[in-house]
């Protein structure tokens, strides 16, 4: 048997926290979201039957580092670079911009994210810096894809998608893979140290 104990009277309603355990009850909430959000688009890309690689490491296009990309899709006609996010709340910004605003509730002012698109920009050159020692003319198709409540600004909506849109897309790109694009997927695999999945 459980027995619960009532809180005294005045004291807090909810736990408290030090800032640096707040911080890390954030990052680990942010985590959690980003997993839920990979793990959702890791099913659709599942249902395609399209060869993927998930958490895909690379090197950085400017030699510096890696970079870690959410998926790639193998297709016919090029490679699928996406960058899954989970967000709420409204999403307002230009698709050139650096930074979007998040607004959560009734917040006016919100705060400022990365832009996805940009950060995929740098995910698409790594991709690119890799398929361009198999080949100069591999196209690499760069897409965003939200799985959270978040809502999207008309300004930004042809360049985010949802689950359902992805899925739709990729039925549209099954096909025979050219002999060319399986050894531009070879090299990324060597590249990445990842096996197919």
């Amino acid at each position: 048997m459980v027995r619960l104990r009532r809180r005294p009277r005045g004291g807090p309603s909810r736990i408290e926290r030090s800032e640096s355990a707040h911080a890390a009850w954030k990052s680990i909430q942010a985590d959690l979201k980003g997993t839920l959000g990979e793990a959702t688009v890791r099913a659709t890309l599942d249902k395609s039957s399209l060869p993927c690689l998930h958490d895909v490491r690379l090197p950085r296009a400017t030699g510096e580092g890696t970079t870690q990309i959410d998926h790639l899709v193998l297709l016919p006609e090029g490679i699928m670079v996406i960058e899954t996010k989970h967000y709420a709340g409204r999403l307002s910004g230009h698709p050139k911009d650096e930074y979007w605003r998040q607004r959560l509730g009734s917040e006016t002012e919100g705060r400022l994210i990365y832009s996805p698109i940009r950060q995929n920009a740098g995910h698409c050159a790594a991709v690119r810096a890799v398929t361009s020692q198999v080949s100069l003319d591999i196209q690499i198709f760069s897409r965003i894809v939200l799985t959270g409540r978040a809502t999207v600004s008309a300004g930004l909506q042809p360049y985010v998608k949802d689950c359902d849109a992805l899925g739709a897309e990729l039925v549209l790109s099954r096909g025979g893979i050219p002999e060319i694009m399986l050894d531009v997927w070879q090299r990324i695999l060597r590249v990445a140290g990842h096996t197919a999945g």
